[in-house]
């Protein structure tokens, strides 16, 4: 496992870190690597962006049509 310090962290971001770990039950350790392992789950906006550029368009059917066409049903 790794180690990672963090150098100038603001002082708002810290203190709020340690009331979210307190509420947790954790320690902040434990609450930030908790919180780092959450955000590197989910692909960065980028992966996320070209994952979508690669679905199959459908032949017929823009996606701004569809769009449209649901609006309309809500309105």
């Amino acid at each position: 496992m790794g180690d990672l310090l963090i150098r100038d962290l603001p002082v708002q971001t810290h203190d709020e870190l340690k009331r979210r770990a307190q509420a947790a039950g954790m320690s902040l350790q434990a609450y930030a690597a908790q919180v780092l392992g959450q955000h590197t789950i989910a692909p960065s906006l980028e992966e996320w962006l070209r994952s979508l550029a690669e679905l199959p368009r459908h032949p017929e059917i823009s996606g701004a049509e569809t769009i449209r066409a649901v609006r309309d049903e809500l309105l």
